[in-house]
């Protein structure tokens, strides 16, 4: 069995499904997805409901990302709403569903966005899309600080060791080296795929990772030579 961390996505899904059949993964392996299904990219509808069906086939984890959290912030406040498409890339992920923008969202895309999970724990890691304050247990961190802190705060810098002990796993901060950051206790795997970057695949026993971007094209890498 393997675990396999899936970085932040932005609509891209010809990136996804290339990444997906390389990386290959078997219904045994646990899949986690950090966030940032939608937005910038062409095809956010496409990237959820491709979500959707793998859920049904593997073991899928999805995390809730800062964009899916403004996306249905969007459907019930016209603040918000306004804010995602001028700065968010929410005009891309409407009209990948329609013409009647956010009508034609299906019920199944809120019930998906709804079942997103603040974090996952494993007996050696934890995965959540943004940060993690290290001295405060996992079931107390703030809403966000797992979806929002940058990974690397102006105030607070980067993530110190959790108190628990455990690894974090990250998105959210897009590395514009286009490759994971690793400082051993905290991994970024955000390598800005949605403009024009690559989307990661971690396999996170083995510390070795594969990246697909819209291209088409594909490459391999190991943490051990991302070290911050």
């Amino acid at each position: 069995m393997r675990t396999l961390a899936i970085s932040d996505i932005h609509g891209c899904l010809d990136a996804l499904e290339l990444l997906w059949n390389t990386l290959d993964p078997q219904p045994e392996d646990h899949v986690i997805f950090v966030g940032d299904y939608v937005d910038r990219g062409p095809d956010s509808k496409g990237v959820i409901d491709f979500l959707i069906e793998k859920s049904k086939s593997h073991r899928v984890d999805c995390l809730c990302g800062n964009h899916e959290e403004k996306f249905f912030l969007s459907r019930i406040d016209k603040t918000d709403h306004a804010h995602w498409l001028e700065a968010w890339g929410g005009q891309e992920t409407l009209d990948s569903y329609g013409p009647k923008g956010i009508e034609d969202v299906p019920d199944e895309h809120w019930a998906f966005l709804l079942t997103n999970k603040p974090f996952v724990e494993t007996e050696t890691h934890i995965f959540a899309h943004a940060y993690l304050e290290a001295e405060v247990p996992l079931e107390m961190q703030l809403p966000y600080t797992l979806i929002h802190q940058k990974f690397n705060h102006p105030l607070y810098g980067y993530p110190k060791p959790h108190c628990s002990g455990k690894i974090l796993i990250c998105g959210h901060t897009a590395q514009k080296s286009h490759v994971p950051l690793n400082l051993g206790h905290a991994v970024c795997i955000d390598t800005d795929v949605g403009r024009g970057g690559w989307l990661t695949g971690l396999h996170v026993e083995t510390g070795s990772y594969t990246q697909a971007n819209v291209k088409g094209e594909v490459r391999e890498g190991t943490l051990a030579s991302a070290q911050a």
